[in-house]
């Protein structure tokens, strides 16, 4: 995997990066796209399958996550 510079921040990052968005986050997933989650939906599985996606990301090369804030979390006044 071709890593480069971030910008102007010295960064060192992958090319391709890994959003972080909806991993782990079945409501996240809507119109019935989470059928390869398969029947357990548990916590425990959705972390198992989340470190599994990290693993093989890793193992890949990606060294991008963009893990944004969380939504659903109330901000600070």
């Amino acid at each position: 995997m071709e890593i480069r510079v971030l910008g102007r921040t010295g960064l060192s990052v992958s090319r391709i990066g890994l959003g972080l968005a909806a991993l782990g986050r079945p409501g996240y997933i809507n119109l019935g796209h989470d059928q390869d989650l398969g029947a357990d939906k548990s916590v425990e599985a959705l972390e198992l399958r989340a470190h599994h996606v990290l693993d093989a990301a890793w193992e890949a090369g990606i060294r991008y996550y963009d893990a944004p804030a969380p939504m659903a979390s109330p901000k600070p006044s």
